[in-house]
């Protein structure tokens, strides 16, 4: 054996060996999660289409949201995130290896700047993005949401409400909390937000 590839098969053994052991559990979570997430979102996209015409195209919307979250830079350390969030919900103290913190909040950031259905990708300020201490609240400094497309907003809308499906709340308490304290919208966005949520989630089954 060469020097080279001794080198490589230990570089290999390394980087399997700093995976938890239940790594395997933890990615299957994170695509039975995000597979569940995206066909939520993709009901909600149909509803909003279905009550208003002028937002038909957010179908094909659906069919690609989140789709960043398999592909590098966000996969493995959204296998983390997915993880975090399971385990707060369930009760379990648990933490993140060393190091993979820092990159969950870099890919998390990632997904924000690179997916029009969040505000962070229209905001022109360069501005700390996300709260490195807790993602699900807001950063020091509002983002400025002003110029972000109705259909980008629709789409987001979408997002709220699945997230509430999944965790067995409203997006309206989540609107409430961060509607001008997270993310600052004008009032007709404001407005067009509250119209869709009472059209789609009050109709909800």
């Amino acid at each position: 054996m060469t020097w080279y590839r001794a080198a490589e098969e230990k570089s290999e053994k390394s980087e399997k060996s700093e995976k938890p052991e239940n790594y395997k559990e933890m990615k299957d979570w994170f695509d039975k999660r995000t597979d569940r997430h995206i066909k939520l979102v993709q009901k909600y996209c149909e509803k909003i289409a279905d009550y208003d015409d002028l937002f038909k195209d957010l179908i094909e919307r659906g069919k690609v949201h989140d789709q960043s979250k398999y592909k590098d830079p966000e996969v493995e350390p959204y296998i983390y995130v997915s993880w975090d969030y399971k385990c707060k919900d369930d009760g379990v103290d648990w933490s993140p290896p060393e190091g993979m913190d820092e990159r969950m909040n870099k890919a998390t950031e990632h997904h924000v700047k690179n997916n029009s259905h969040h505000p962070e990708m229209h905001a022109d300020k360069e501005v700390e993005l996300i709260n490195r201490k807790d993602r699900d609240k807001p950063p020091e400094e509002m983002i400025d949401a002003t110029k972000m497309p109705d259909l980008d907003l629709s789409e987001m809308v979408a997002d709220w409400c699945a997230m509430s499906e999944e965790k067995g709340n409203t997006p309206h308490s989540w609107a409430d909390k961060n509607v001008n304290v997270r993310w600052k919208f004008t009032d007709e966005q404001k407005d067009l937000i509250y119209e869709l949520l009472d059209a789609v989630w009050e109709s909800n089954d």
